[in-house]
């Protein structure tokens, strides 16, 4: 997938799942580091190392659990990050969101084509839901569609995380003793 694919389908995702802009967007910052740290340890070798062990799913997966076990599984509070109170709580779960759009990352690769399983240095896991287009940074119709599905099933999560059963009775009984 393309940087500005992995960006949108992961924030959309963990906006939807946790309800939580801030973790959103700590998933977003993290969405393209296993693309990004191949220039920097591979340089112009990038792309014979492309998907191999930045792309292996276990560590960056462990080091989010180890993240969010310090933190006590919650999710970040940006009132608890301004004021200080438990601030590291709220540290170590931005952290883990982090980590965790590098998994997801590897996860969307996985849709578009191959990434490592259990071996690092052999691509193993994935399927072809579609391809990539041909010119590069530019999204394919097949990227456009799976993102846009990305966004749509995050976005009817995110309303209905907010709007509980009983808001919603109350918002049609208040509609219908107005009508």
């Amino acid at each position: 997938m393309t940087g500005k694919g992995h960006r949108i389908s992961t924030f959309a995702f963990v906006l939807g799942a946790t309800g939580s802009p801030l973790a959103a967007t700590f998933s977003f910052l993290g969405s393209t580091f296993p693309d990004s740290s191949e220039y920097v340890f591979f340089g112009k070798r990038r792309n014979r190392y492309h998907r191999r062990w930045t792309h292996w799913f276990i560590p960056w997966l462990v080091m989010a659990c180890v993240c969010f076990e310090r933190s006590g599984w919650i999710v970040p509070r940006l009132a608890a990050l301004v004021d200080g109170t438990n601030a590291h709580y709220d540290v170590w779960s931005c952290a883990g969101f982090w980590l965790m759009g590098c998994v997801l990352h590897i996860l969307e690769d996985a849709w578009c084509g191959t990434v490592p399983f259990l071996i690092p240095w052999k691509r193993s896991v994935g399927m072809h839901v579609f391809h990539m287009a041909k010119a590069r940074g530019e999204m394919s119709r097949g990227e456009k569609n799976f993102v846009f599905c990305c966004a749509g099933i995050s976005f009817v999560a995110f309303m209905f995380r907010t709007f509980t059963l009983r808001s919603f009775a109350d918002l049609m009984l208040t509609l219908w003793r107005n009508i």
